[in-house]
Order: structure tokens, then sequence, then C-alpha cells
């Protein structure tokens, strides 16, 4: 059974429209695509209120908002779509950049002339009888021949993490569809890859992946994850959760770039991770991730590591310190009565 996402607060402090949201799919609404966004989920509203405080947004009272609330609001109170919980007051609200959709476009489009500076890997899905009753669905991810690098990861938690090498071949979990396996091949990259300031270079074929943020995003975004006839997004939750892995490598300051190769065209990393995924859709059968538990998650820890940074101790001495250390010090007539002494 799916875990259910923990109730919250999600303090948006730069995005479309700044404010206090209590779900996660509005806070979403505000801060994808946005560049240089920044929220965090916070436990309680008086939390959100005052992170936002702090972020220097000032967030009136507002009529659906309860000033004692401490959990998530009755779902007859909360308000939907676009509209923040609580939103800035008018009078001292600061102008936000405009969206930028160009953002996913960026993402996918811009071409790398020298990737010399570039951590650069391959992913690729592979399905055998896609569309069929019975289809099998591999992820491959390939970083070289015999790489001699090792990623550190976990595939679901609570388990330990682990040291293995950056190569994969697994099986695809949940739907066995050649999409998916696209998809998910590229979340195995995100997740196994270390976070540092290198940008990171995906090469795939899949021609779904890329328009997914070259094309499809915005609308979805603007569209709720609804298509033009007003059905959900097939894979929306795979699709949202990996937005939410690459917004967390760009908040780190990470750049990270999504190309299109042409596949089985001899491209050596190409057919690396073919094979990976091939060898991983005969592996044993695994269940559906949940993608929005996940993104619930990717956001806690975010918020809590932003938490313990902001309340970590100074390093240099304390006021105090310094004064007591000053006093013990000798003042001018005794450094000259010790020279003349000696």
């Amino acid at each position: 059974m799916p875990k259910a996402a923990k109730p919250g607060f999600y303090a948006v402090a730069r995005g479309r429209v700044p404010g206090v949201y209590s779900t996660w799919d509005e806070c979403q609404q505000q801060v994808s695509g946005f560049l240089g966004n920044k929220h965090q989920k916070f436990p309680t509203l008086e939390q959100a209120r005052a992170y936002l405080a702090q972020q220097g947004v000032n967030v009136g009272e507002s009529s659906t908002a309860s000033s004692s609330a401490t959990s998530a609001p009755p779902p007859s109170r909360r308000t939907h779509g676009s509209k923040p919980y609580e939103k800035p007051s008018t009078t001292n609200a600061t102008p936000q950049d405009k969206p930028r959709g160009s953002k996913w476009a960026a993402l996918t489009t811009e071409v790398i002339a020298d990737e010399s500076g570039w951590d650069v890997v391959y992913s690729d899905g592979a399905c055998k009888g896609n569309g069929k009753i019975g289809s099998v669905a591999g992820i491959g991810v390939w970083w070289g021949a015999n790489d001699p690098r090792y990623a550190l990861f976990t595939i679901v938690p609570p388990l330990p993490i682990q040291r293995r090498n950056r190569n994969l071949a697994e099986r695809c979990p949940g739907g066995q569809t050649n999409n998916r396996a696209e998809l998910i091949a590229i979340v195995r990259v995100l997740e196994t890859t270390p976070h540092t300031k290198k940008p990171l270079l995906i090469k795939t074929d899949s021609k779904y992946s890329i328009s997914c943020f070259r094309e499809w995003m915005p609308k979805w975004l603007r569209n709720n994850f609804k298509s033009s006839t007003g059905e959900p997004v097939k894979n929306a939750p795979l699709i949202r959760y990996l937005s939410a892995l690459l917004d967390q490598r760009a908040r780190e300051g990470q750049k990270v770039h999504l190309q299109y190769v042409k596949g089985h065209a001899g491209i050596e990393g190409n057919e690396g991770a073919d094979y990976c995924a091939n060898q991983g859709a005969v592996l044993p059968q695994e269940p559906e991730r949940d993608w929005d538990a996940l993104v619930d998650d990717l956001q806690n820890v975010t918020a809590e590591l932003s938490i313990k940074a902001e309340a970590l101790p100074t390093a240099g001495p304390s006021q105090a310190e310094l004064e007591e250390y000053a006093a013990g010090l000798a003042d001018d007539d005794e450094l000259l009565a010790e020279l003349a002494a000696g």
C-alpha cells in the first residue's frame, strides 16, 4: 500500500506566487520551472511563517488560515490550484521574476561544445514486448567500460546505503513500458551520482524523455499535469519526481543537461546503456515505487539540511570569550616594566 505523504506546510520564499501552501502539488506549481526557486516544508504553519519572515517575505493573515494551526488544515478549508494557503501582504510584496518556461528548453537544447569539464553518462531503457501483456522492461546507466568509480546509493529507504559500480542494470519497477524505463534510467542517474559542482551531462536516445522537458513541461505545470483532454498525464508522479531531482541539483548550484543521441548508431556509451537495460529486463520483477512519497521525502530532507545548517554554531570565538582573553593580556605599562626588567 503506498505510503501517505506526511501533512505539513510548504513555504515558498521565491516562486511564482510566494506564500504558504498546504500541499506539495500546490507548492510545485509555484516552484517547478522557476529559476532560482526557494522553498521548504514545515510541520506547522507558525514555522512556515517564521521561515518566510526570515527570508523577507511578509505573509499577512489569510481568511482561510488559522493563526493557531499546528497541523494540515481540513480539506474544506484548503485552497487549491495556484492559490496559496497564505500569500504575502500586497503592501510589502517584492516583484518576482517572470516564470521561465524556457528553463526546461535550455535543459535539453543547449549545445555542449566542450565536454571535457563535464561528468558524462549515458542512460537507456529497454522493453521486450512493449505495449503488450507480459512485457518486461529494464533500465541501464553507463559511465564507461569497466568503470572504476563507484556510487553511494540506496534504492528504497530505509535500506542501508551501498557502494556499487556506477554502471547499472536494473529491472524497471512497476509498469513495464519503454517510456517509463527511459525516464527511470535518468532518475537512477540523479539518485546515484554524487552531488558536486561539476556539471552533469546525461545522454539519452529517448525522444519522449527529452520532449517531456523541452515541449510539454511548461504546459503540464500550467494545467496541473492534465492533458488537453483533461485526463491526467501518463507517468505524472514519476515525471514530478524527476523534476524534483533536477530542481534539487539546480538549487545546489550544479548544472545538469539532457542531450539526445541517436540510438543504435554505434555510439559506445549508448550501446553500453542499451546493453545494461536489456540485462536489467531479465532480472526479477520490482514493485512500483511511491513517486509522490519520494517527492515529499526529498522536500523533507532539503528542509532538514537547511535547518541544521542554520543551527550550526559559528566557528569563531564569542564576544565574551574575546573579552576574557583581552582582559588577560598585559597592558602597555606592564609590557614596559617587563622590558626594563629584562
